[in-house]
Order: C-alpha cells, then structure tokens, then sequence
C-alpha cells in the first residue's frame, strides 16, 4: 500500500519554485515531487574522483585556468569505463535490433 508523506513549514519562493518546475515539465506538483524522490533515491554507482593535475608554471597559468577540470580524452574514455560505459559497437547493436524488431 502506498505511503502518504507530508512537508511541513515549505518556504514559500520554494513551493512557487517547485510549482513552476512542475508546470515547466507538465505534470502535477505531486508527479513532480515524486519523480524527484524516486531520483534521489535511485542507486547509482559514484563516480571516480578527478584525477590530480600537475601544478602550472607562470607561462602557461591563463591557458591552466581556461583549461582546468577539462580531461584527456584518454582520461576521459578510462572514467567512461570505469563508470561501464559501453564501447559505441555495442550500442549499434542494441539500435539495430530495436530498429529490426520494430520492422517485423
């Protein structure tokens, strides 16, 4: 049997804000709310700390500060992996059988 909560004492700029959310996505303030907890509550796997950069010489600071946070792309494909990101073959491969399956 489903559980009714209740939220006391809601701000009242974020009960518009959370109006506004709801009506933005066209759904009820309760659809909203609870596509907001099942999120929250969704299991996911954490993701792997950034990896450590080297520190930056004077020359080459304004090209570090515009660059900074911004990953390899091989450091970016090994975080994909570890997250189990799938190799783009293998979402060909769902696609086509999808695609197949709607056709039958």
């Amino acid at each position: 049997m489903p559980t009714t909560f209740t939220i006391k004492q809601v701000p009242d700029d974020l009960a518009a804000r959370m109006r506004e959310r709801a009506a933005m996505n066209r759904r009820s303030l309760q659809r909203e709310l609870l596509l907001i907890l099942e999120d929250a509550a969704t299991l996911r796997v954490s993701e792997p700390p950034a990896p450590a950069y080297l520190p930056v010489v004077a020359s080459t600071r304004a090209r570090a500060q515009r660059d900074a946070g911004k990953l390899s792309l091989d450091a970016l494909w090994k975080r994909a992996r570890k997250l189990g990101a799938a190799s783009p073959s293998e979402s060909a491969a769902i696609i086509r059988r999808d695609r197949d399956a709607r056709r039958r």
